[in-house]
């Protein structure tokens, strides 16, 4: 039986400037195969995501957020 192996990180975003925009990165982020979770600050601009390691990766994680309008960096 193999053991998932789950992997924390904390990714910037440009470009948020209301509740909205948080709820548009964190649904898109969300919907990257592999993410567990994501979570959105709009004050620090970031947003912390715990995904299964080996089954994504962080390009595709930045590409979906910059497919809702956002800038990781």
């Amino acid at each position: 039986m193999e053991v998932e192996t789950i992997t924390k990180e904390t990714i910037k975003v440009e470009g948020m400037s209301c509740g909205h925009c948080e709820m548009r990165v964190k649904k898109a982020v969300e919907a990257v195969e592999g993410v567990r979770k994501a979570e959105v600050n709009l004050q620090k601009k970031q947003v912390v995501i715990e995904y299964e390691e080996g089954k994504e990766n962080l390009e595709k994680v930045k590409a979906a957020i910059r497919e809702a309008g956002y800038e990781p960096v």
